[in-house]
């Protein structure tokens, strides 16, 4: 069955729209598509979607790999209607035809968000049963005091720097960008460093699709003992609330929600700095306004966000029946990838002139909806933090050409393999911690 859904001015209009016959275009109809590597790999992923745009309108059909294709979406008002839960969509992966068709996930990282959950957690289910494993999490980011983890993050990155301040080069993404999460992130949650690195790879292996149940129950194991710790104040530590709330069933959902969040919160983390970093070497006008003061270190943060977006696509949907979107025919099973990294290039919310997004929250880059990020604000203090102490304690460059720097094949996250720099070695007396 078909249904036709009109939000906020977009419309599905059966059969009198769709190609040269007439007839809405399916996702395995046209013969050739712009694979998804091509994509995520670009030096200019701007030219990919502007590309995309120009042939397909908001919705292109696009291939992850051989026998795997999905739409992504490039148009604003498609994708807030389509992360609101306005069109008959899912973030339960295991609803994807390509499982049915048994397409590999195993081997093919591009697939791993794709694949099917083997228990609920909060990024694969909606409703009541989402909500229940969000509360948690929604509530231990809210008990976060701002002030604490802005001291938490800048004393994490002081001693990253001290490892590499000594010797006038540097590949940022290995020693600062890839590290900063856990330590920032762990030490806030009641870890010590072992304990968090810990986590963070298990969460990585986990959403690779290579983690095992032993994993979790390692880290059940490590929450558990969290139940027990005590900050300063006599309070439980953001872990051992996490391992005692009433909503988790047991402490295995618990360690599942604290994976959830640590693995997208580092990813998140490292590709927004990454990119802060990258833009700052790489583009003079972005450089200059910023060591000019023209350019708020906050307003250059949401420029990023415009420009060099570090998210490229939100989780996964899945529709759960068919349905029209413009001249477009999305057939059950089929995955949807809403593209917020395409956003800065959109003329319908950018226009025709040489505006830079400084300052609009409009990038949708924590996502919207039920699914949104839980503490956007936590996120933009950390990269801050990061971003000002690295630039205020050295002044890198580039020690490559731009175009010769590469980028992971992952289609959820901009993030860049290596950042070589070199700068001026910091003699020991000037290793002080920099003070704001």
């Amino acid at each position: 069955m078909t249904s036709s859904i009109t939000t906020d001015g977009i419309a599905g209009t059966g059969g009198d729209v769709g190609g040269p016959s007439g007839r809405p275009v399916k996702l395995d109809d046209p013969t050739t598509v712009t694979i998804i590597p091509e994509l995520t790999v670009a030096y200019d992923a701007t030219a990919v979607h502007t590309r995309l745009r120009e042939r397909w309108g908001d919705m292109a059909p696009v291939e992850l790999r051989p026998g795997a294709r999905a739409w992504l979406v490039t148009g604003y008002r498609t994708i807030v209607a389509m992360a609101r839960g306005q069109f008959p969509l899912t973030t339960a992966t295991g609803a994807w035809s390509g499982h049915q068709r048994e397409v590999s996930s195993a081997d093919a990282p591009v697939l791993r968000p794709l694949a099917p959950a083997d228990r609920p957690t909060v990024e694969h289910v909606d409703g009541k049963e989402h909500g229940r494993l969000r509360t948690p999490l929604d509530e231990v980011l809210g008990v976060i005091d701002d002030a604490e983890i802005a001291r938490t993050a800048r004393a994490r990155c002081e001693e990253l720097i001290d490892g590499f301040a000594g010797t006038g080069v540097a590949d940022l993404v290995r020693e600062y960008v890839t590290p900063m999460p856990y330590l920032t992130l762990g030490t806030f949650l009641g870890f010590d460093a072992a304990a968090a690195q810990r986590v963070f790879d298990v969460a990585s292996l986990q959403a690779g699709g290579q983690g095992s149940a032993a994993d979790v129950h390692e880290v059940s194991f490590l929450l558990t003992g969290q139940t027990a710790a005590r900050r300063p104040d006599g309070e439980p530590t953001p872990a051992g609330r996490l391992a005692q709330h009433p909503s988790y069933e047991n402490t295995g959902e618990a360690a599942l929600g604290l994976l959830s969040l640590t693995a997208i919160a580092a990813r998140g983390l490292q590709s927004w700095l990454a990119q802060t970093l990258y833009l700052a070497l790489t583009d003079s006008r972005f450089a200059g306004r910023l060591a000019g003061g023209q350019l708020g270190i906050d307003e250059a943060l949401d420029e990023v966000l415009w420009a060099a977006a570090p998210v490229t696509t939100l989780p996964p949907r899945i529709a759960v029946e068919d349905f029209l979107v413009g001249d477009k025919l999305v057939q059950a099973g089929d995955a949807i990838l809403l593209a917020v990294g395409a956003l800065g290039s959109d003329p319908s919310i950018r226009g025709e002139g040489s505006w830079d997004g400084s300052g609009s929250r409009a990038h949708l880059t924590f996502g919207i909806g039920a699914h949104a990020c839980p503490a956007p604000h936590l996120a933009r203090l950390i990269v801050r933090t990061a971003a000002e102490t690295l630039l205020h304690r050295l002044a890198p460059e580039l020690a490559l050409r731009a175009d010769e720097l590469r980028w992971a094949p992952d289609f959820r996250f901009r993030l860049l393999e290596q950042l070589p720099v070199v700068f001026r070695p910091e003699q020991q007396s000037e290793s002080e911690p920099y003070l704001s």
